[in-house]
């Protein structure tokens, strides 16, 4: 109602995004916070690319939600919301999650929160050193 919106085009095919509603930003962060844990409490699991996918497609999910037929069909949004990620696991290339992923990031304000996450650099710190692909070498 009062998310903005966002038309996204993959291969010709144009579907509406949303902005997350505040519920759905705390289930989106409380998935991520559990994810850690798990990641945390067992130091064999990894954030694998099973993981991102899996994550972007909920997102995505809860982002196509606002505008899905399946908004009024279901009796909770978890259950559409359920349904809309299995659809868009299915049909969706990893290339369009990934891509639509973002734009509900930024449509939510949230891309900050994921993207940087580096450590600001300080004033006094002086500019940064350029970064080369090429080797070091000394000079006689």
């Amino acid at each position: 109602m009062f998310q903005k919106t966002e038309s996204f085009e993959h291969n010709g095919v144009t579907v509406t995004l949303s902005e997350l509603s505040a519920l759905q930003r705390i289930e989106h962060l409380a998935l991520m916070k559990r994810q850690a844990e798990q990641a945390e409490s067992d130091s064999n699991r990894k954030f694998t690319v099973e993981d991102a996918i899996r994550t972007g497609a909920f997102l995505v999910a809860m982002s196509l939600w606002h505008n899905h037929p399946q908004k009024t069909q279901m009796p909770s949004m978890n259950e559409a919301v359920k349904q809309i990620e299995q659809e868009v696991l299915t049909t969706w290339p990893t290339e369009a999650i990934s891509h639509a992923e973002n734009v509900v990031y930024r449509l939510s304000g949230m891309y900050e929160f994921v993207v940087n996450n580096a450590p600001e650099q300080t004033e006094d710190a002086g500019p940064a050193e350029p970064v080369s692909a090429g080797k070091c070498s000394t000079v006689s």
